[in-house]
């Protein structure tokens, strides 16, 4: 027996400061749980549900279009919904001017002989101008347009409150949309209403 290990403990077992290291073999590491493997898939699956959600909000966010005729046919059916009026403002009838702090500018609209009066909150495009048609993002409000100046009301007790305008060929329009067509149409009725309004006076 080795006098300088007595025990006959394997000298590679022996410590530096010579007691015998732990040599029992170390449990495994516990596999992570079920719940730290869902939690990450969860957040993924979460994510790709919300893509999808804005993706369907996107593809079913275009309005309902209506030429000025339309609308005022289909106003109760409408209600208070949003569309997009399609007409050509009169000769004579835009004003601008303000309701309560907000600028805006009232005018009638004409399509197959059907006028609708507008308010517009906010500045109108540079394009602007009587006879040349216009696009319009709102919906129908039941009350007089009231705005000081605008005298060409129809006094149907209605009104088209609009946020969003556009003019063919400015720099809001988009070529290709559904309503080019329309647009076209508008453009001949809306100067054959020039015309007559400035034959008119």
């Amino acid at each position: 027996m080795n006098q300088d290990n007595p025990r006959g403990d394997d000298p590679e077992s022996v410590g530096a400061t010579g007691e015998t290291a732990d040599l029992t073999p170390t449990s495994p590491r516990p596999p992570r749980s079920a719940r730290r493997r869902i939690v990450p898939l969860v957040i993924a699956l979460g994510s790709a549900a919300a893509v999808a959600v804005l993706v369907v909000n996107l593809l079913n966010g275009s309005l309902f279009f209506y030429d000025a005729n339309e609308a005022v046919a289909r106003r109760a059916e409408l209600g208070t919904d949003r569309f997009t009026l399609l007409g050509s403002p009169i000769d004579g009838s835009i004003v601008q001017g303000f309701r309560g702090d907000d600028s805006v500018v009232a005018f009638t609209v004409a399509f197959d002989g059907i006028d609708v009066d507008v308010v517009h909150f906010g500045d109108p495009p540079d394009l602007f101008k009587a006879g040349v048609p216009v696009v319009l993002d709102g919906a129908w409000v039941h009350e007089i347009a009231d705005v000081d100046g605008f005298t060409r009301s129809e006094f149907d007790g209605w009104h088209f409150s609009s946020d969003r305008m556009r003019v063919k060929h400015d720099n809001d329009y988009k070529n290709g949309d559904e309503f080019d067509e329309r647009l076209d149409t508008a453009t001949v009725e809306g100067q054959e209403l020039a015309t007559l309004d400035t034959s008119g006076e």
